[in-house]
């Protein structure tokens, strides 16, 4: 029974053996080395080749294939067209310009400060006068409201200030000393006059003249001084040391008055005078821009066709000029100017003599 069964099975599993799909066998052939090499060389050969195809060949053919720009006629300065290619220049910064430092000048070098109005030579005409030290312009300016007053104004530059003096009738001080304007501007060598503050009948008060001290008293006059530096400072009566105006060294000092400015330039509305002073008159007075820059100026009065000027109106009227300080001298019949020896103004009553005059002259003369 056994063997019976034994039999059977191995009968069944030959059966299922048959039935199965057998399989081919093959045999495994292998490449030689060297063709592997060869192999891997011819690879790498292509992929070099696609790469240079894409990275260098096709850019390029790109590159050619683009329009050329063409040149643009351009006007240049000179009005000629020169061409010029259409492509995008990058901007070039240019430095910041390097500020060029103004020269120093010297205060006290007033040929230099206002060398545009001296000449080399003396040139004169009969209202003016330059040379190498002074310029002097002389205007007649008529003044109307409800009267007529005329004026007349003197711009004077110096290069020097000893062209700027002061003069004594007869040459030297003395009390109540008097001389024609003429004989003053002939006596003095002035080339352009004007009348000065009465000093010589005032023996008290603050006075300098040419440098040399004659009174240092402290009164409730307003004075004016000028110093060695240039510089005119008009003071208000009591209102002023004397020791500390000479420590700044005073070259000429007057003491009529008043003062017509105040310090930013604009007119006084009050002033240190009489009532009788004040009213309209015949004027003589001194004005002041800067260092080395002055001017004289004269107003005819009491005349038909001048009435003179208020003591407000003169003080307007150096306001109008521009001036930074002003000073009334005596007025009256001793308001006049000369130029050249001659009288310029018309003075009230044929004018009268002086005891001491403000004057611009040439250095070295008189």
């Amino acid at each position: 029974m056994t063997d019976e069964n034994t039999r059977s099975a191995r009968q069944s599993a030959d059966d299922w053996e048959e039935l199965r799909p057998r399989r081919r066998r093959t045999s495994v052939r292998r490449t030689p080395v060297p063709l592997l090499v060869l192999q891997d060389i011819l690879l790498t050969g292509l992929v070099l080749v696609v790469f240079a195809l894409f990275h260098h060949v096709i850019p390029r053919m790109t590159a050619d294939s683009r329009p050329v720009p063409t040149p643009t006629a351009i006007r240049s300065t000179d009005g000629t067209d020169q061409p010029t290619t259409a492509v995008d220049t990058p901007a070039v910064e240019s430095a910041a310009p390097v500020a060029t430092p103004e020269p120093t000048v010297d205060p006290m070098d007033w040929r230099s400060k206002f060398a545009d109005k001296f000449t080399d030579t003396i040139v004169q005409t009969d209202s003016s006068y330059t040379s190498p030290n002074i310029a002097i312009t002389i205007d007649k300016v008529t003044l109307t409201d409800t009267y007529t007053s005329i004026c007349y104004v003197a711009d004077i530059y110096v290069a020097d200030l000893n062209c700027f003096q002061t003069y004594w009738a007869n040459g030297r001080y003395s009390y109540y000393g008097y001389q024609s304007p003429l004989g003053l501007a002939r006596d003095s060598g002035g080339l352009l006059t004007i009348n000065g503050d009465y000093a010589d009948n005032q023996q008290s008060g603050f006075l300098v003249r040419n440098g040399e001290l004659y009174y240092s008293d402290a009164t409730s006059r307003d004075i004016c001084v000028l110093y060695y530096d240039g510089t005119m400072e008009t003071y208000d009566g009591g209102r002023y040391s004397v020791d500390e105006i000479l420590a700044r060294e005073p070259y000429q000092s007057w003491k009529f008055g008043p003062a017509l400015l105040n310090d930013d330039g604009s007119a006084k509305s009050s002033f240190n005078t009489s009532n009788e002073i004040s009213w309209e008159n015949p004027r003589s007075a001194l004005g002041y821009y800067e260092p080395g820059h002055y001017c004289f100026v004269v107003v005819d009065g009491r005349q038909s066709f001048s009435r003179g000027l208020t003591m407000r109106e003169l003080a307007d009227f150096f306001a109008s000029l521009g001036c930074k300080a002003a000073y009334n001298m005596d007025g009256g019949a001793s308001a006049v100017m000369t130029f050249d020896q001659r009288i310029v103004n018309s003075p009230s009553n044929g004018g009268r003599d002086s005891g001491d005059i403000l004057l611009i002259r040439e250095t070295g003369e008189g």
